[in-house]
């Protein structure tokens, strides 16, 4: 294989990834969400057929922020005497199941540290981790 000149070496391919826009249909805070998770990561992250996900995960995230907003309220209330036990019950299943869905929305995009790096891999990086462990103070 012959070598590449420093000229055709110089040259910028001409198909330039574009960043995903959020569809027309989600709230304020959910496009907000889009465009921080789609900033996160390389131009060509994230597709047409990853918009799907997307949006399921924007909408999780914005639902689990409301909900928990919810509980927070009640809990403030059920201090004061006022507030119902049951409802915040209720509200904190509700976390939960958003939270799941959170995580797996977040695990099939491959946002989570699990579904980007292989278990030998992830073991290699802790052990080079720097800083103090609490575990190691005192010894």
């Amino acid at each position: 294989m012959a070598k590449k000149s420093s000229a055709s070496l110089s040259i910028v391919p001409p198909h330039v990834a574009t960043l995903l826009s959020p569809p027309t249909t989600l709230t304020a805070r959910q496009k907000e969400l889009w465009k921080e998770i789609v900033l996160s990561k390389p131009a060509a992250w994230f597709d047409r057929a990853n918009a799907p996900l997307l949006c399921g995960y924007v909408k999780s995230i914005a639902s689990h922020e409301f909900l928990t907003s919810q509980a927070d309220s009640l809990e403030a209330e059920l201090v004061d005497g006022d507030g119902d036990l049951k409802t915040l019950n209720r509200l904190h299943g509700m976390i939960e199941r958003q939270a799941r869905l959170i995580q797996t929305f977040a695990t099939k995009l491959r946002l989570t540290q699990q579904s980007r790096y292989t278990a030998a891999t992830a073991a290699v990086m802790a052990n080079k981790a720097s800083g103090a462990r609490p575990w190691d103070e005192g010894k």
